[in-house]
């Protein structure tokens, strides 16, 4: 591994594009400042490749803090991370070309979308926890900016501001996990502690508060139950931001921070069960709530939310590679279904209600496609990229509690079904709504292909042992991962799990397609829709139980204050008065003063006589 400066320069390409839009966007020209601002993290994906292919690369200032080194690390983990965050990300900002063509902003949002990139490299390429602490806050505030990008609608502006607020939860879980590693082992280098932790006979008891904490981080930033209420609605920006955010970085990096700490967590099996519970019930929730959603982008978001779930369960059973196996093809299915669902609403003048829909697949030719693969990627289709990342999650589940495989199985079934309710309320039936249906153009549509090429094709790098014994991913990933090594599952069990996984992904897309045609739904499902419209009503809990209470609080707090600040003002007006008065006295002249001294001489002697 070769220390160079050119790895800060994959960071520096498309924070160069930040600086240079930030100040001259507006002299430059539509067009140009998106191709800059995509060509910069073009160079930044094939920096990456270069230097991983050379084995990987590293680089450090010593002595940026007392003790802690600014150091940056190319491994195999974090070389996975730039393929997937600057390659898609290369991808999406093309597509963000032809979508946000007219907008008076255009140039600032490319700003804005160079700055996310660069916040998400320097939190992938960090090997000490304060760098990643930095790439953790810049992505969350490039974020905050780009959700709120068109800030003159309220509902984006407050998107935002959720997102941003829940975020600082998690966040403080992380900083007191940096603090407990800091006072325990005197560094912060992830690459020094799991050098000490590893070569140490003794057991810390810190170890397992300490990854506990930094798993609170993870929550809030990969929208895990209790913090998931801030991710459906990041979708409110643009599209090519829900891409961004939902694929190819913000939300994974709760997931390649337990995948980087991970030698924390092997040795704390209580809190990787605690890992696997909230990633449960978020899978499970997550799906429930897609099927009431009648936002295009909504549903999608909500199958994000899932799926992190399934990412979290792959991480608690400590099957780490498999977890990041998943944020590889959920990568490319998600951002395919996101801007499928952008040329939808491109194709129908920004209309995103799935009930003014239908009909698409006569008039979209190319995108009906792209969204039919995606959906099917994301239901689990045998053979395409996101059947053979789910298998691996649900073989993994099998081999820690055959209980967690049946309720993931079920998890599976649910993301079969809604991602088919997706597809045939906006591609199948006739057009129930007033537009004109058009194609995107080929900037649109362009990188759209690429992603459906990987979509199809990017699991067999993870092809289960009775298939490959040796797949390409695992064995790449597990140089820079920690793993349990237990036992695999003996050939018969897992080709049985193989069949019985695809047969539940082909059941579920199959009765999906059928149900959701009909002209009129069963009752129990209406009455079902209208929770999960709600989202289970888990915002009107945290404005019930949290935000109401909070905000009583506050009032009282302000009106305290503020009676307190009037009391002070009073009472600096009483002695201001009283001030003002005694100046008057200040005269200057000398006879005025004898005078007064003479009177006071008279009253304080007629003072004593009198008493």
């Amino acid at each position: 591994m070769q220390t160079t400066i050119l790895l800060p320069l994959i960071i520096g390409l498309p924070l160069l594009g930040f600086v240079i839009l930030g100040l001259f966007g507006r002299r430059i020209a539509e067009p140009v400042s998106g191709w800059l601002a995509s060509l910069l993290v073009l160079g930044s994906f094939l920096l990456g490749v270069v230097l991983l292919v050379g084995g990987g690369a590293k680089w450090a200032i010593a002595d940026w803090l007392p003790g802690i080194p600014f150091s940056l690390l190319l491994d195999h983990l974090s070389g996975l991370m730039i393929m997937i965050v600057a390659g898609i990300g290369f991808l999406i900002h093309v597509y963000a070309i032809g979508y946000m063509h007219g907008d008076v902003g255009f140039s600032r949002f490319f700003s804005y979308f160079n700055f996310f990139i660069a916040a998400m490299l320097v939190l992938v390429l960090a090997d000490s926890f304060p760098v990643m602490f930095i790439g953790w806050e810049g992505v969350g505030l490039a974020s905050y900016l780009l959700i709120g990008f068109w800030y003159t609608d309220k509902v984006n502006v407050d998107s935002a501001r959720k997102a941003f607020i829940v975020n600082r939860i998690g966040d403080l879980g992380f900083l007191l996990g940096m603090g407990l590693l800091w006072a325990v082992f005197g560094t912060l280098s992830i690459s020094g502690l799991k050098e000490k932790i590893e070569a140490s006979t003794l057991i810390f008891q810190a170890i397992p508060l300490a990854a506990a904490l930094l798993f609170i981080g993870a929550i809030g930033k990969s929208a895990q139950v209790p913090l998931m209420v801030w991710l459906p609605d990041a979708m409110a920006g643009p599209t090519p931001v829900s891409a961004l955010i939902h694929a190819a970085t913000m939300v994974t990096a709760g997931v390649y921070l337990l995948a980087r700490a991970s030698f924390l967590y092997v040795g704390a099996p209580d809190v990787s069960f605690w890992i696997v519970i909230v990633g449960m019930v978020t899978a499970i929730y997550g799906a429930l709530s897609a099927f009431g959603q009648t936002d295009i982008k909504r549903i999608v978001a909500y199958s994000t939310v899932s799926q992190l779930g399934f990412m979290f369960v792959a991480a608690g059973v400590g099957a780490y590679w498999v977890a990041m196996f998943h944020v590889m093809t959920q990568a490319l299915f998600k951002a395919l279904l996101f801007m499928s669902s952008g040329s939808v609403i491109h194709a129908l003048g920004g209309e995103q209600d799935v009930r003014k829909m239908g009909g698409m697949w006569k008039y979209l030719p190319q995108t009906r496609w792209h969204g039919l693969i995606g959906a099917l990627a994301l239901g689990g289709l045998p053979l395409l990229s996101g059947f053979w990342s789910k298998d691996a999650i649900l073989s993994s589940s099998f081999e820690y509690s055959p209980l967690l495989w049946f309720i993931m199985l079920a998890a599976a079934a649910l993301t079969a079904l809604y991602s088919m309710r997706w597809f045939v309320l906006v591609f199948m039936g006739e057009y129930r709504g007033k537009e004109h249906p058009h194609e995107s153009p080929a900037v649109m549509t362009w990188p759209n292909h690429v992603l459906s090429l990987g979509a199809l094709l990017a699991g067999f790098v993870g092809l289960p042992a009775v298939i490959q014994s040796k797949n390409l991913l695992e064995p790449w990933l597990n140089a820079n991962i920690a793993h349990a090594g237990g036992e695999p599952l003996a050939s018969g069990t897992e080709w049985v799990l193989i069949l019985i996984s695809a047969l539940v992904a082909l059941g579920g897309l199959y009765y999906g397609f059928r149900f959701f045609q009909q002209k009129v739904l069963p009752k129990w499902f209406t009455s079902f829709q209208v929770a999960s419209l709600h989202s289970f009503y888990a915002d009107n809990l945290y404005n019930a139980v949290i935000v109401n209470p909070l905000k009583v609080v506050a009032d009282l707090l302000f009106g305290a204050d503020s009676g307190l600040l009037r009391g002070f003002a009073g009472l600096g007006g009483i002695v201001g008065g009283i001030g003002g008065m005694l100046a008057r006295l200040e005269t200057g002249y000398l006879r005025f003063y004898v005078a007064g001294l003479l009177i006071a001489a008279v009253l304080l002697v007629g003072w004593g006589v009198l008493r």
